[in-house]
This record gives C-alpha cells, sequence and structure tokens, in this order.
C-alpha cells in the first residue's frame, strides 16, 4: 500500500519532489502546505495534488499521514522536523539538515524519542555515475586513491531564484547551498574527513549576505586529500558540477552537465583493470528518464526504509556529518587554519 506524504514548502526544490513522486507506486503526496497560500495552490494544480492545509497544524493533525517531506529554507528545518516528528509522522528533509549542529541533534534527538525516521536529502548518491565511481574505488580498480576534486560552477540565477539565499538567515551561503552535495558525496565515496581548510572570496559577485564563492581543502582519515570548489558567480558556463577521483592506477571524473536530458551525467574513466589499458573510457550509464531520478530513486530507497524498517543508504546522522564539514570550513576560514573534526 503506498505511503501517504505531505509536504510544507511549495518553492523552486519541491518541484524535484514532486516529480519523483509523480506516479509513483511507493507513495501518494495527499496534500501540500506553504505560507504562501497561492504558491501551495500552483504546485497543487501542476501535480494534481488533492488537498491544501490550512495552515501547518492541520497538516500536522492529519493522521492519514506518514512522511512530512520538510522542503522550507535551512533554519526553519529544526522547527518543522522535530514538529512533524513529534507527531509520529517520518520526515524527509532537505539539504543541508541544519543550519547549525545543535540544530541537527534536536532532529536527531526527536527522531529517536519519536521512535521514527529522520533522513535528509543525498539525492546525488543515487546518480548512476556516483554509484558507479563508487564500485570503482570500493573494488580497486583505480588503485590507491589518493586525491579527489570537486567543482560547482552556478550563476547568480541560482541565488535571484531562491531569494532567502541572498539574506543572512542561518544555513545560506554557497558552500551550505551548493558544496554540501560534494560533500556527502565524498563522504559516501572516501570515508570520513577529519581536517578542513578553508578560504572565502575576496571579491563579492554576487549581491548576498554569505559567501558567493569558496574553496575547501579536506583530509580525510584514510589520507586522501581532496578540494572543493564553489561559486555562485558564474554569469557565463560552464555551468557545472564534477568530480574527480584520482588512484594510482587510473582516475574517474562525473560531470553532472552533459546537455543530454536522458542523462545528463557523464563518468570517464582511465582503469587498466577494467579496460586493459591506460586510455580514458566513457563508461556507458544507465539512462535516467529526467533530472528528478535521483530524487525518485532516493525517495525509493527511504520509503523502503521507513516502511520495512531495513536501512537505507544514508541516515539522519549523515545529514550531521555533512553540515558539520561545512562548518568546520567557516570556522577555519575565520580562524585562519585548519580545524579537525569532530568540531
Amino acid at each position: 500500500m503506498p505511503v501517504n506524504v505531505a509536504i510544507i514548502g511549495a518553492g523552486n526544490i519541491s518541484r524535484a519532489h514532486l516529480s519523483a513522486l509523480k506516479g509513483s507506486s511507493e507513495a501518494i503526496v495527499v496534500g501540500v502546505y506553504d505560507a504562501d497560500r497561492s504558491r501551495a495552490e500552483q504546485r497543487a494544480n501542476d501535480f494534481g495534488i488533492g488537498k491544501i492545509y490550512r495552515d501547518w497544524a492541520e497538516l500536522l493533525g492529519d493522521a492519514s499521514v506518514r512522511v512530512v517531506a520538510v522542503l522550507v529554507p535551512p533554519d526553519l528545518h529544526q522547527r518543522y522536523a522535530v514538529e512533524a516528528l513529534q507527531a509520529g509522522k517520518d520526515v524527509v528533509c532537505e539539504k543541508p539538515m541544519a543550519a547549525t549542529l545543535a540544530e541537527c541533534d534536536a532532529m536527531l534527538d526527536a527522531a529517536r524519542q519519536a521512535g521514527r525516521q529522520m533522513f535528509v536529502v543525498q539525492n546525488r548518491i543515487y546518480n548512476p555515475a556516483y554509484e558507479k565511481t563508487r564500485e570503482l574505488i570500493q573494488s580497486g580498480a583505480l588503485g590507491t586513491v589518493f586525491l579527489a576534486q570537486t567543482t560547482g560552477f552556478e550563476g547568480p540565477n541560482t541565488v535571484f531564484g531562491s531569494p532567502w539565499l541572498a539574506t543572512a538567515r542561518g544555513g545560506n551561503g554557497v558552500l551550505m547551498a551548493q558544496a554540501v552535495h560534494p560533500a556527502y558525496s565524498l563522504r559516501w565515496m572516501l570515508g570520513d574527513v577529519e581536517q578542513v581548510s578553508c578560504l572565502m572570496g575576496g571579491r563579492k559577485v554576487v549581491e548576498m549576505t554569505q559567501e558567493d564563492t569558496a574553496i575547501v581543502t579536506l583530509r580525510f582519515a584514510s589520507g586522501v586529500i581532496g578540494e572543493m570548489t564553489a561559486t555562485f558567480g558564474l554569469s557565463n558556463g560552464p555551468f557545472d558540477h564534477a568530480i574527480l577521483v584520482f588512484g594510482s592506477e587510473g582516475y574517474a571524473e562525473i560531470h553532472n552537465q552533459s546537455g543530454n536530458p536522458t542523462q545528463p551525467q557523464t563518468l570517464r574513466v582511465i582503469s587498466p583493470r577494467v579496460h586493459g589499458d591506460r586510455q580514458p573510457h566513457l563508461v556507458d550509464l544507465e539512462p535516467v528518464p529526467d533530472h528528478a531520478a535521483s530524487f525518485r530513486f532516493m525517495w525509493k530507497d527511504y520509503l523502503r526504509s521507513i516502511v520495512t524498517g531495513q536501512p537505507a543508504r544514508v541516515a539522519g546522522v549523515d545529514g550531521r556529518k555533512a553540515v558539520e564539514i561545512i562548518l568546520a570550513a567557516h570556522r577555519s576560514s575565520e580562524l585562519g587554519r585548519p580545524v579537525t573534526l569532530p568540531l
């Protein structure tokens, strides 16, 4: 029987979640609430949602709802997630999990006390290119991995499309809003991070309160070092998100904007063990039906865990650890030195 889902927050990101859940055999979106009722009405009309809640209390009181998707700005995540958990709902919360570690801990504590599941969106690790790269790393096909690099190149339209990103509200800035994606992805591929350093851009090119450009270096517990470059300042391309993983016997290179709508990613690999030569090979990936595919695969996994009690690919604590990496980057920038984890 499909699980009933209600969402709070009908902003831009809700389209990805609603597209992922539309037609799902595992879930039905039964209602939506947003403080801007006209926006809630628009989403309901676009996706055939039957109910628009008058207020948050009405959503919480809907006994038919098992899962609440919290899709509001990050500084509101704690309040709505905790209240949903206390009302007996399971929660899927957008990234970043929250603006502070104390808020993350309050959410995890509420889930434990309520005996409910608390998931944070980590959709990129459900992309075929990411899955294949992790498989290559773990199988030894790249040799001993020693270096990883990520890039996130976006323009000011990202900020202008979600105006709250330009404000001083907690959880803003290019690191929390964008680099948290490669932070959790690299953790999933390479393990825990033990040290973080960061430089913020000294030339502000986007009208926003928090940083618009930053470079973060990571040292993993395994000894691998990593570097994440993130910006909202690019007026002209390449608008891309990439991950490069270097090993003693090869490398893997993911690009997220291939221009192909049925396969937005590309994965290029050098691996003598796999291909029998030292040439780069474009790996055949499972076709995806649309850009919401990673959200669809993620929701399928989270819902399976909610229904069966079996672990999902990630847990709530993984959302906290991604936030911790970003907060360590902020602290490093403030102190002018590397910061050791845990904070």
